[in-house]
């Protein structure tokens, strides 16, 4: 039982728990922070570090978005410059058809083209030079410095966008472990993804076909903008006074062509190309489910203005119409940074003659 002091103690005790107990919660925690209040010039610290902290946070963002948008998602991996010299040498080729018939017909409709054996020839060749196929892709990540272009770096391109593309084209890739790259017009593509008559001369390809080989480690697809290469038939026959002006005439301003053109017409052609990239834009995202990389520029019309409005509109890549060999100071294209990546020059695969005799002594 205890004495009665200690009972007296005990009692005590209990008497100043209860109240405790008693005490409204707000009023004890308040008690209780007060123990643990802060001196004023710890509060104006914290708040002072905490401006800090969202400066840098702040900073750090620009910084990673500003690597973004230089080349991806990827660019910000690395810091590394591409290695000076990587060289790229780019065959053009159109139409590749089977037989002399199909090739006929193809000329008789304006196309251009090679056969089939001739294509593989062309391929067994190149690997006999030990050639590395590559793609935009490979351009892009090299300009980047994320990566190098191997040694003796050769890129396939395929203007036209036609469907012998896919089917005779695309196999004999897989087959001989090679790579290529086709340009497609998107208003040609969504003719063909419709109900329509189809001849191997001058049939294009559907979005159905584009996204089957898009999934293929072969083949990148590229843009011939929406619509502009369909304007551009008509303006090939007229006497090539210039590039952008030329343009412009054929579009129905400044008809008196270069001697006439102004600060409106640069201005016209520029947002003339800006819809229409944007229109391709649009049906590489709903078809393809990404934008295209490189973009193929119809003849004429290659120039500044024209890498300006397509470097705006996202494009990384530009390459011009497939020239003679004879008209190049070079085969090759120099890959050192984003910028060498525009006006990338071509070589025209002839319709005459084999690649051998073309690029005899090149490799």
């Amino acid at each position: 039982m205890g004495s009665r002091p200690m009972r007296e103690k005990r009692a005590g005790q209990t008497e100043k728990k209860a109240g405790k107990r008693g005490e409204p919660l707000l009023r004890r925690m308040q008690a209780a922070a007060g123990k643990f209040k802060r001196p004023r010039f710890s509060r104006r610290a914290q708040r002072a570090a905490t401006v800090l902290t969202g400066l840098v946070l702040t900073v750090s963002c620009c910084l990673l978005a500003e690597r973004y948008a230089v080349g991806g998602p990827q660019a910000v991996q690395t810091g590394a410059e591409p290695a000076e010299g990587m060289a790229v040498l780019i065959l053009d080729y159109h139409q590749v058809l089977p037989t002399e018939e199909d090739l006929r017909k193809a000329r008789e409709a304006g196309e251009s083209g090679i056969l089939l054996a001739d294509f593989k020839e062309d391929l067994a060749w190149l690997t006999e030079q030990g050639v590395n196929f590559v793609l935009p892709a490979d351009l892009k990540s090299a300009a980047q410095g994320l990566s190098d272009l191997p040694e003796k770096a050769v890129m396939l391109t395929f203007d036209g966008g036609y469907e012998s593309f896919y089917t005779i084209v695309w196999p004999q890739l897989r087959e001989q472990a090679a790579k290529g790259t086709v340009a497609v017009s998107g208003a040609e593509a969504d003719l063909y993804s419709g109900s329509v008559e189809k001849e191997i001369a001058s049939s294009r390809l559907s979005w159905n076909q584009l996204s089957q080989m898009d999934r293929s480690d072969a083949v990148e697809i590229s843009s011939a903008g929406y619509g502009l290469m369909g304007e551009l038939d008509g303006y090939r026959q007229r006497e090539h006074v210039g590039q952008l002006q030329n343009f412009l005439s054929f579009l129905g301003f400044n008809s008196g062509g270069a001697e006439t053109l102004s600060d409106e017409g640069v201005v016209f052609y520029r947002a003339h190309l800006a819809e229409d990239i944007s229109a391709m834009s649009e049906k590489f995202r709903e078809n393809l489910y990404h934008e295209p990389d490189a973009y193929f520029v119809p003849a004429g019309c290659e120039g500044e203005e024209t890498d300006l409005v397509l470097r705006d509109a996202g494009v990384v890549m530009t390459m011009e119409e497939g020239v003679p060999l004879g008209e190049l100071d070079s085969p090759f294209n120099l890959v050192s940074g984003r910028d060498s990546l525009y006006g990338l020059k071509r070589v025209a695969r002839g319709e005459e003659g084999t690649l051998r005799e073309m690029l005899e002594g090149i490799f």
